[in-house]
């Protein structure tokens, strides 16, 4: 009668505890919507982080990207600009003076004097050292004493190799002319035409024109002259950060007004920009890069002459404004660094570190941690040490309300269980257990709720109302794993577990229980002894046998002689009856695995028991691969 009573007890405290639960999953719901909006919330962190960014990084960026793109935009821009016109400039006088000398070459066939003496000399009325010395004589008069020319030879078209000249240096220069200048000279007096062809032969720049009559237009001598290069530039100021140059008709030669030309490092952008050239373009910029160099090639056509000017600089040297702006960027970044650095230090210990300790607490309490305490440590400003003490004083009330209803229940609960205990049965305790799970549920206590769930798993298991002898491997784990989780609540951070299982062999046939008895026994044995413990289980197949090892591996001290004798005893012998009663449970326990898989598989499967390492025990359980 008592017993019915109770059964319609637990009934009516189940439909109350599942109505209590509805409401309070209900309640949790309300709870989790709410952190799901305060978590979507931006942190105090990252706004105080954002705010730094803003007065510190913004401006510094802003002014960045204004002086390495707006301002350095500017100076390139102004920089090829005045290249483009200092380019223009040196071609317009140049060519100038170039077509001034051309000028005056063709007066020397308006005044007739030499003229007029080949005509006297033909005629046979003068002789060959007058007709010299009148030509000599105008040469002297027209190119000698002009300092833009270095030299003038004339010659008679039927006498090519007599020569009649006069030169501003030493007697010897005439060579240059013979050498280099004459084959071109005698090709133009080989064609009909009185225009005047510019050359560049060898660095230097040559005038060669055909002299006709003035009546009958006959062809009677060529006329040479050799400009001085340094007077086409008398008067331009040339920037010393650029080299400049020219191209006269063609890119077989050029007159250079630096010696950097030579270098092997300018023949790339010189051959870039002497591919560009072309006698069909005219006034006409044209740029060409090779890092470090900056080419320009200008072209322009005249009545005589094509002409290309060259201008190559150096980027590193006209743009070194640029360079000193960043070295001058570099320098404030710096300075800014080391500052934002500090502040970002500073809200991290002074607000961040603080605050995440309280959070950090906060959520251990949410998780079941009641009375969680923040360390004692001392706050880095006063603000957070009133909120630390507030925390714990809180914490503290907390552990007491709750400790003191969850003790006066389980009193409650004990004094039934007490009460029944006479009558208790495995389906009864089961409901039991079922009835405290719920009541651990609703107090909040997952903790208290997983054990109840683990030792409800242990007990169905041990129990086996179906008696079965085997069953899967997977079902075995499933009772290991409700062992470790009761045994971790006690160690704790003592305890670690690690596993390596073949989950091929998940589904083969083992007998019952002969795992969790090794499992205790190395943590009596193992992990009691220690500080802390590691227990690996180890389950794979040995193919060459044709074998399944079961291995529980435990940390603990190591085993003494005596220790190896007595397990040898138990698992080889007769089970020793002086054993004190702790040990004689366990040790009842590992020689009942023994036993039972020696009868259902053979004499030469079983468990033995062996120091492996200093420190470590290995429980190993053999028996045979049976596929299903």
């Amino acid at each position: 009668m008592l017993l019915e009573e109770h059964k319609e007890s637990i009934r009516k405290e189940i439909k109350d505890a599942a109505k209590s639960e509805s409401a309070a999953m209900k309640d949790n719901e309300e709870i989790k919507g709410k952190i799901i909006k305060i978590k979507k919330r931006v942190s105090l962190r990252r706004r105080l982080l954002s705010l730094v960014v803003l007065i510190w990084m913004l401006p510094v960026l802003i002014m960045y990207l204004f002086m390495t793109i707006s301002y350095r935009n500017n100076i390139i821009g102004k920089t090829n600009a005045i290249m483009e016109e200092n380019l223009k400039n040196f071609t317009y006088f140049s060519a100038q003076k170039i077509d001034e000398a051309i000028d005056i070459s063709k007066k020397t066939s308006y005044e007739l004097v030499i003229e007029k003496a080949w005509r006297m000399y033909e005629a046979g009325n003068i002789k060959k050292s007058k007709l010299y010395s009148e030509i000599t004589g105008n040469l002297k008069s027209r190119f000698y004493i002009d300092n833009r020319f270095v030299m003038s030879v004339f010659y008679l078209s039927d006498e090519p190799d007599k020569i009649y000249y006069t030169s501003r240096e030493n007697v010897e220069y005439i060579n240059i002319y013979k050498n280099n200048v004459a084959k071109a000279a005698h090709e133009i007096t080989s064609q009909d035409t009185s225009d005047a062809h510019v050359r560049i032969i060898d660095g230097k720049i040559y005038i060669i024109r055909n002299l006709y009559t003035t009546t009958k237009y006959t062809k009677f001598g060529t006329l040479v002259l050799e400009l001085n290069k340094d007077k086409l530039i008398d008067g331009i100021s040339l920037n010393k950060d650029y080299e400049i140059g020219f191209f006269i008709n063609d890119t077989s030669s050029m007159i250079s007004y630096n010696n950097n030309f030579d270098e092997t490092s300018r023949t790339e952008i010189l051959d870039k920009l002497s591919n560009q050239y072309s006698q069909k373009v005219n006034r006409k910029i044209l740029q060409e890069k090779d890092r470090p160099f900056i080419g320009l090639l200008y072209q322009q056509k005249y009545d005589d002459f094509h002409f290309g000017a060259v201008l190559v600089a150096n980027e590193n040297v006209i743009f070194s404004e640029i360079y000193n702006l960043y070295t001058i960027m570099l320098f404030i970044m710096l300075i800014i660094i080391p500052v934002f650095i500090y502040m970002i230090y500073f809200i991290a210990h002074h607000i961040t570190k603080p605050m995440s300790r309280m959070i950090e607490a906060a959520n251990k309490i949410e998780q079941g941690g009641i009375g969680m305490q923040i360390e004692s440590n001392i706050m880095p400003n006063l603000e957070f040490d009133v909120l630390q003490d507030a925390f714990n004083h809180m914490s503290s009330e907390i552990k007491y309300l709750f400790d003191y209803a969850y003790n006066e229940k389980i009193a409650r609960r004990d004094a039934k269980i007490k009460a029944l205990q006479s009558q208790i049965n495995p389906h009864f305790l089961n409901n039991t257990l079922e009835m405290m799970n719920w009541q651990a549920r609703m107090a909040g206590d997952v903790t208290v709720s997983k054990m109840i769930e683990a030792l409800g798993t242990l007990l169905n298991y041990s129990m086996d109302r179906s008696n079965r002898k085997m069953l899967s491997l997977a079902e075995e784990l499933r009772c290991v794993e409700a062992y470790l989780y009761i045994v971790s609540m006690r160690f704790g951070k003592r305890l670690k577990v690690e596993k390596e299982v073949d989950e091929n062999l998940l589904q083969i046939k083992v007998p019952q229980l002969i795992l969790q008895p090794l499992i205790e026994n190395a943590v009596v044995h193992g992990v009691e002894t220690v500080k802390s413990g590691t227990i690996q289980i180890k389950i794979y197949q040995d193919k060459e046998n044709n074998h399944v090892i079961l291995q529980i591996i435990n940390t603990g001290k190591d085993m003494s002689e005596e220790d190896i004798s007595k397990v040898d005893y138990l698992l080889n012998g007769k089970r020793n009856q002086n054993q004190d009663e702790k040990t004689d449970h366990e040790s009842l326990g590992i020689q009942n695995v023994n036993e039972r898989i020696k009868l259902i598989y053979g004499e030469e499967y079983g468990l033995s028991i062996s120091p492996i390492g200093e420190g470590e025990t290995a429980s190993t359980i053999t028996i045979p691969f049976v596929e299903e």
